[in-house]
């Protein structure tokens, strides 16, 4: 008998003062814990796609943040994938500037 799995679905991004968000069912992982991502990922039946801010649309945001030498990325909006129903999973911070991790449900 499978495990039920709690399929993630939309949540509201509610930024921190950084302007980071973690979307709230995402569970915690550590670096180095990539396979147990890539596992939830598949087993959420999602696809995913990773934004970065340093290669933003509109150049002069991404020179702000880089230029500024302070954490806070709340003034970026993240451009949104092409295609329909991405919902936004997090914002975080990584070793190359913040990046935002879309997803969508796969159709079967």
């Amino acid at each position: 008998m499978p495990e039920d799995i709690k399929l993630i679905q939309v949540a509201p991004v509610v930024r921190d003062e950084n302007g980071f968000f973690q979307h709230p069912d995402l569970p915690d992982f550590d670096e180095g814990d990539g396979d147990k991502c890539k596992a939830w990922i598949a087993k959420q039946g999602l696809q995913v796609k990773m934004i970065s801010l340093e290669y933003h649309s509109d150049e002069a945001v991404s020179e702000r943040y880089f230029e500024a030498g302070d954490p806070d990325c709340s003034y970026w909006e993240p451009d949104r994938p092409d295609g329909e129903e991405w919902f936004c999973l997090a914002i975080h911070d990584t070793d190359d500037g913040p990046v935002c991790w879309w997803a969508r449900r796969i159709q079967p």
